[in-house]
């Protein structure tokens, strides 16, 4: 698939393909603020948080606005030294990691919430599996995840995410309060290149709780 004239096609999880991206061109997914589904949920989001696949920090400098201490990583250095500089500018104290989230199992901080902003969708199979693994060695018992993710239309690039495969990554010591579809926004810069590109798609929310302890209240 394409995005305007840059194709992400076949870079799978590879840091390489990503940091090409980042080189290359405005990532769609960069808006610079936090995608609107997770703006909704803020008030359900709990100290010490984890930013999965932070990208250039734009949902982690939102919750640190906020107040909340905020870890955010990303295995593309461009993105992180970006989220810095961001940082840096407003003030704000957010540990921003160059850290591949393939590694989460072998972490010894632990989360109250994890934010996972379009990461989830570039695994699959084992590398899926793994990640789901990491994510609830690092998420406290009673923790939630925030996820935003590819549905299943066709034209996202790798067929995006289906409701079942969801409910499957997530059945074990999970507990999937909400799953729903929500808008996304999309880079301006990108948009500007390829207009209606993403008209009238959609993508997954879910709020998933960590099972082991009662839920975590906002």
């Amino acid at each position: 698939m394409k995005f305007g004239s840059k194709s992400i096609e076949n870079v799978g999880t590879t840091r390489e393909g990503f940091t090409k991206i980042y080189a290359e061109t405005n990532p769609p997914w960069d808006i610079g603020r936090p995608q609107p589904p997770f703006v909704a949920v803020a008030d359900q989001v709990v100290s010490p948080v984890l930013d999965s696949g932070c990208g250039t920090g734009g949902t982690s400098l939102y919750f640190a606005s906020l107040g909340h201490t905020v870890t955010g990583i990303d295995f593309v250095e461009e993105a992180i030294g970006r989220a810095r500089a961001k940082a840096a500018a407003r003030d704000l104290a957010i540990d921003f990691q160059v850290k591949d989230a393939m590694t989460l199992g072998e972490w010894d901080e632990r989360f109250a919430s994890v934010i996972d902003s379009g990461l989830f969708h570039i695994y699959a199979g084992d590398e899926r599996k793994r990640y789901v693994r990491g994510l609830a060695h690092v998420l406290k018992p009673g923790g939630r995840l925030f996820l935003f993710s590819f549905n299943d239309d066709p034209d996202w690039p790798g067929g995006g995410v289906s409701r079942q495969a969801l409910y499957e990554a997530f059945a074990d010591g999970w507990e999937i309060e909400s799953l729903e579809l929500a808008d996304g926004e999309v880079n301006p810069a990108f948009e500007a290149e390829s207009p209606g590109h993403f008209a009238g798609k959609k993508m997954w929310f879910a709020v998933i709780r960590r099972k082991g302890a009662p839920a975590l209240v906002g």
